[in-house]
């Protein structure tokens, strides 16, 4: 399958003037587009996520409400984007990848939202309070998963300037760059995860039980945007080298 300087090269070899081609329009027509623009949403979503957990954490519960209408806008317009991806699979004039792995990143990418929803969802429906002795640590293992998120939402506009300058210079380097510091923010986390974990733990027989089972499942679901958000980065890296 040709990538962009195969395509380049080909049509040096037929003499066909790409501009002429509408070859920039071949690049908009593929699913990188879309794609692209469903990770700009889910950036989002994952920043008012934070914004949501912040008012959580005090019980302002009104800009609570104000953030998850939010959240359900933007994983909506995420399922407009991803159905939009899917339907130029079959039709695509240009495809720099197999369709499986484009298949693959939408599904990554795709999750991130519905994962935001659910925990904007549960703890919004329960009105659920951080304790405040975990608080603190609580905040710092959220803000770690978005950042995690956002170094992969930039390997993908990476990719897109790999398939775009022929996967050399700058971009293959920040492509790298990129993913080591995905890695690290990843091991970072785990850690975090751990202590947030003792410190509930220390605290749980002073909790009503069900609450202690919902505060573990929403650990549990912000350590999800880490692990797809780690997988997705490490998804976009193994197209970007094939």
């Amino acid at each position: 399958m040709l990538n962009i300087g195969g395509l380049k090269f080909l049509y040096s070899i037929l003499g066909i003037n790409m501009k002429s081609t509408g070859f920039t329009d071949l690049i908009r027509k593929s699913p990188f587009g879309p794609i692209q623009k469903h990770m700009e949403k889910s950036k989002l979503c994952v920043n008012e996520l934070l914004k949501f957990l912040d008012a959580a954490s005090v019980a302002d519960w009104d800009k609570a409400i104000q953030s998850r209408k939010v959240i359900l806008d933007l994983e909506n317009d995420a399922d407009s984007l991803k159905a939009e991806t899917r339907a130029l699979l079959p039709k695509s004039i240009f495809l720099a990848v197999p369709r499986e792995d484009i298949l693959d990143l939408i599904k990554l990418a795709d999750d991130i939202p519905n994962i935001v929803k659910d925990i904007s969802g549960l703890m919004l429906g329960r009105k659920m309070e951080i304790p405040q002795e975990i608080n603190s640590s609580f905040l710092q293992f959220s803000q770690e998963a978005s950042k995690i998120a956002y170094a992969a939402f930039d390997a993908m506009d990476q990719l897109g300037d790999l398939f775009q300058f022929s996967f050399g210079g700058n971009a293959a380097n920040r492509m790298e760059e990129l993913l080591e510091l995905l890695d690290g923010l990843e091991g970072q986390n785990d850690l975090s995860e751990v202590t947030l974990r003792a410190e509930l733990f220390s605290i749980e027989k002073n909790l009503p039980p069900v609450n202690v089972i919902f505060l573990y499942d929403i650990i549990n679901k912000i350590g999800e945007i880490s692990d797809r958000s780690e997988q997705l980065g490490h998804r976009i890296s193994l197209i970007a080298s094939r």
